[in-house]
């Protein structure tokens, strides 16, 4: 077993697992910072543990800390930090390449 803390920091873009199934990222949003849109081969789920944010896909929600939203494989999607937030990616099944980031090693 092993125990990943989750918090905010100063790397935008974290990867905390890849176990093959699952991939796992964790994202540190200051203020204000916005992903464009983008979609992935994978479907996803969207934790929030801390602060707010605003997720577009077919429709615009507020999301905050205590929130998930799930979205399907290929649908683009774009996000906006309302306030510092701390937000949790999980890619099933894990990609092979994505539009945000280059897939790295486990850790």
């Amino acid at each position: 077993m092993k125990v990943y803390p989750l918090k905010f920091e100063e790397q935008f873009v974290k990867p905390i697992l890849d176990n093959g199934v699952s991939k796992v990222v964790q994202f540190s949003f200051p203020p204000g910072k916005v992903l464009e849109k983008h979609k992935t081969s994978s479907d996803i789920l969207v934790f929030v543990l801390q602060g707010r944010i605003q997720f577009s896909a077919n429709e615009e929600v507020t999301l905050q800390a205590g929130d998930m939203v799930s979205l399907e494989k290929n649908v683009e999607h774009s996000l906006k930090a309302l306030e510092q937030s701390l937000v949790i990616l999980v890619l099933t099944p894990s990609p092979t390449a994505h539009s945000i980031f280059k897939p790295q090693s486990s850790q």
